[in-house]
């Protein structure tokens, strides 16, 4: 029983997921979101509808060190399995 209240404050409370950029600055946001387009067009994935404004989101992000901090809902968003398939280096915190 306390796996399920686990998982469910799991879903409730969003998470950060810090994600090394390949290259830094600009370039290496816009490298992301062409690597993340690239994912999902070829994973015949759906393009999200908001994903203009994610790719915004991205574009104003701090760069803390080559490092992007991405709100997430839980461990196992897209997000986490893009950076996974294509081989980012990449934590999950609780968002503080």
């Amino acid at each position: 029983m306390s796996t399920d209240v686990y998982e469910q404050q799991d879903t409730v409370f969003h998470k950060k997921l810090k994600l090394q950029m390949k290259d830094k600055g600009d370039e290496g946001r816009i490298a992301f979101l062409e690597d993340y387009l690239d994912y999902l067009l070829r994973g015949k994935k759906l393009v999200p509808p908001d994903f203009p404004t994610f790719a915004r989101e991205i574009m104003g992000l701090d760069e803390r060190k080559g490092w992007m901090h991405i709100v997430i809902w839980h461990k196992d968003s897209e997000l986490v399995e893009f950076a996974r398939a294509r081989g980012y280096e990449y934590k999950i915190d609780h968002y503080d």
